[in-house]
């Protein structure tokens, strides 16, 4: 079967964010988004409207087109409705832990695209077809993103791939943090979980270019976008959940962040 043809056929309309996999992002108004994180490795794809990347030029995706992001990167974009339709697009996080080996070699931080793979597209296709009890089994999460950059790397995305097995201490932590984000994280609480003193945590987290404040409010900001996007939880509830004590102080920091404010993200997305 075509790509076009399983493209045509996947439940664009009716998919919400908790199936475990897929995170399903719609607006029906333009939304420009700036410096948006991508701490693992994401495959995306472009369902209706269109993607724009703008890194010195505007490089436009349409619909039908997949990219792979590599972790660690950060985009400024516009995600742009065509006529008479939302702008939609599905994002599959590919965490390091869930990596096949991709061997040794060079490291690509460049984002890759591509017309849609059949293959990726029925593996999509296929985890949708499962009951709700499987699609939150961890276990078969983790085999379906293995089997999901297995066939990446057999698409020559190797060094892509490999951005994501580099910050090894900066994804042990986040994998930390996430657990709950609401928690008031100190760096006191994490050492003795990761097994490390705090000095040699924030030299390790040095050597990758980051910090323990950094990781946490990108983490935190990152989860708030996700939650405005899929979910109907009001600014607030949000921000609770993001660990911001107020929807004001919430709201600040995350136009600070992607230049947009809560509100405003909402209503685009309608």
């Amino acid at each position: 079967m075509s790509a076009n043809r399983i493209l045509a056929a996947l439940p664009h309309s009716h998919l919400t964010a908790d199936n475990g996999l897929i995170l399903p992002f719609r607006s029906r108004q333009a939304q420009n988004l700036r410096r948006v994180p991508f701490s693992e490795t994401c495959l995306m794809l472009i369902l209706s409207g269109e993607k724009q990347l703008h890194q010195g030029s505007t490089l436009a995706f349409p619909a039908g087109q997949m990219l792979l992001v590599p972790a660690g990167s950060e985009l400024t974009f516009t995600n742009q409705p065509a006529a008479n339709q939302d702008y939609l697009a599905w994002i599959i996080a590919l965490p390091g832990h869930d990596l096949p080996d991709p061997g040794k070699g060079p490291v690509s931080r460049e984002i890759q695209h591509a017309q849609a793979d059949s293959l990726l597209l029925i593996l999509i296709r296929q985890w949708l077809e499962l009951g709700p009890e499987l699609q939150h089994s961890g276990g078969m999460l983790s085999r379906r993103r293995t089997e999901m950059a297995s066939r990446l790397l057999q698409l020559g995305y190797a060094p892509t791939l490999r951005a994501g097995l580099q910050q090894q201490w900066s994804n042990r932590l986040q994998k930390l943090l996430s657990r709950d984000l609401s928690y008031d994280w100190q760096l006191s609480d994490v050492c003795p979980q990761l097994a490390v003193s705090e000095s040699t945590l924030r030299r390790k987290l040095d050597e990758e270019q980051t910090s323990f404040r950094e990781q946490l409010s990108t983490l935190r900001l990152s989860q708030g976008l996700n939650l405005l996007q899929t979910t109907g939880l009001t600014i607030l509830q949000v921000a609770e959940a993001c660990g911001y004590r107020s929807a004001s102080r919430f709201s600040e920091r995350f136009r600070e962040r992607f230049g947009v404010t809560p509100s405003e993200l909402r209503n685009q997305r309608g």
